[in-house]
């Protein structure tokens, strides 16, 4: 079985891949995180929303913070134009010992309602719990966000009856967020 941080992963399947950002996404990453509708949902590790600092978060995530095993935030592109970034994955929290991992994503606003929150997810999961092999995977939704509810749902998630605050969240102070667990079968 493969470990989590041997390599950064490279993911597809007939509609889109996942895989390393590059520098010349800086532009497209701008048009997620700059758009008021994808921002409010945004966590902490992509909450600013200049081209400086966007710059320097894909130089981090594909690489320091890859190296140090704290998170994978790959882009999302679809499978007929590769080069035009349209989201990201976000694999992070892994706790070896638990055997567990939270997953996310954002997507584009020009890009929602096609599918490829669902096809992300999909892919997340084939390889977390086939690949790596890790029992549990979870993801935080804001309550209001039922679209990133519903394509986790579609891929056998469960939601839970509790709620847990997450900090800085579209760049807010706290808020409260919908718990979803997939248990590998």
């Amino acid at each position: 079985m493969t470990k989590l941080f041997d390599s950064f992963p490279q993911l597809k399947n007939d509609k889109i891949v996942i895989r390393k950002m590059i520098e010349n996404d800086v532009e497209a990453l701008a048009e997620i995180s700059n758009n008021d509708h994808v921002y409010k949902y945004i966590p902490p590790f992509l909450y600013k929303k200049n081209s400086n600092f966007l710059l320097t978060a894909i130089r981090n995530l594909g690489g320091r913070d890859f190296e140090k095993k704290k998170r994978i935030i790959a882009g999302i592109y679809l499978n007929d134009s590769t080069n035009r970034l349209v989201g990201l994955s976000e694999m992070f929290d892994y706790k070896k010992r638990a055997n567990t991992i939270t997953v996310g994503y954002q997507i584009n606003e020009a890009f929602w309602n096609q599918g490829i929150a669902t096809n992300a997810i999909e892919l997340m999961i084939a390889y977390l719990s086939k690949e790596i092999g890790i029992s549990i995977i979870r993801a935080f939704v804001m309550p209001d966000n039922i679209y990133a509810g519903k394509a986790l749902l579609k891929n056998g998630f469960q939601k839970e009856e509790y709620v847990v605050q997450k900090k800085n969240w579209g760049g807010q102070e706290a808020v409260d967020v919908d718990v979803y667990t997939y248990i590998s079968k």
